[in-house]
């Protein structure tokens, strides 16, 4: 699996020289909590959506339309896993990684790659969003 991802990333960087390290999800979410990351899709380079990390275990996510739902945050190993209010998928996990100094994630079942386009402390703005 390591080897698939690797050649993923490389795919998605271009170069074969680009350095890759994948980040454990605590150490992702030491970086990601108490901020909004905005998240683009590798090779369209379109938004995905912005998810706000109010605490380790909770988040609120925006998708590209401005619609928000609640995500309930679990580590399953390697994998970083979100439960949504309105698509409680057990499966939508991804394994973040650092390449060249930009933070990618890659989902584990589709192999899709996103980047972490834009780190901000601006809130993710959603109708009776919880602040902790």
């Amino acid at each position: 699996m390591r080897n698939a991802i690797a050649l993923i990333l490389a795919a998605s960087c271009g170069t074969p020289a680009c350095a890759q390290e994948q980040m454990t999800p605590q150490d992702f979410l030491d970086l990601a909590v108490n901020r909004t990351l905005s998240f683009t899709s590798v090779g369209s380079e379109n938004l995905v959506g912005v998810e706000q990390f109010l605490r380790h275990d909770l988040s609120v996510w925006a998708d590209e339309t401005g619609r928000c739902t609640y995500g309930r945050i679990e580590l399953r190993g390697p994998h970083l896993c979100f439960l949504y209010e309105d698509a409680p998928d057990p499966n939508n996990c991804w394994i973040p990684f650092m390449d060249d100094g930009t933070l990618l994630v890659m989902s584990q079942g589709s192999r899709e790659v996103q980047r972490i386009s834009d780190i901000s402390d601006k809130p993710v703005i959603c109708e009776g969003a919880p602040v902790s």
